[in-house]
């Protein structure tokens, strides 16, 4: 008769298993990660856009005017002021965060300008900022007031 006590360990058909197991569990886990960046990407691009709009009226309201323009075919926006100067650099929204743009009623451009008051004039548009399945949107009202849903 053998009496020797087991080992304490695991052998290597145990530890195999536990590693399946850990790569399946993780790989069911991967989609929603996904999904959930992308409704964050998504997010953060519309607010972004959101800032450029309140930036667009207060740089107008400073100096007599400005006009925001949005490149929806390479999803890039930058302020000009009235008198013609660059307020900082073009910000690329795709590079940023991996969405891409498109504009209720079609256009490649918008120009929201905006006066020495800080009213908008604008048609109403609704853009669309959009990662993977995830999709924000940024309504812009004929005044120029945003509003994000």
């Amino acid at each position: 008769m053998n009496t020797r006590p087991p080992s304490p360990g695991t052998t290597l058909v145990e530890a195999i298993f536990a590693l399946i197991l850990l790569g399946v569990l993780a790989g069911l886990t991967v989609p929603p990660l996904r999904a959930g960046l992308d409704r964050v990407a998504s997010a953060g691009a519309r607010d972004a856009l959101l800032v450029a709009v309140a930036r667009a009226r207060a740089v107008a309201i400073a100096r007599g005017g400005a006009t925001l323009f949005v490149d929806v075919s390479t999803a890039r926006y930058w302020i000009d002021a009235a008198d013609g100067s660059r307020v900082g650099p073009p910000v690329d929204l795709a590079a940023e965060y991996g969405i891409t743009l498109a504009v209720d009623g079609g256009g490649a451009a918008i120009a929201l300008r905006f006066d020495g008051l800080g009213l908008g004039q604008v048609a109403n548009r609704t853009i669309r900022v959009r990662r993977g399945e995830a999709e924000s949107r940024l309504t812009l009202s004929s005044y120029g007031r945003p509003r994000s849903w």
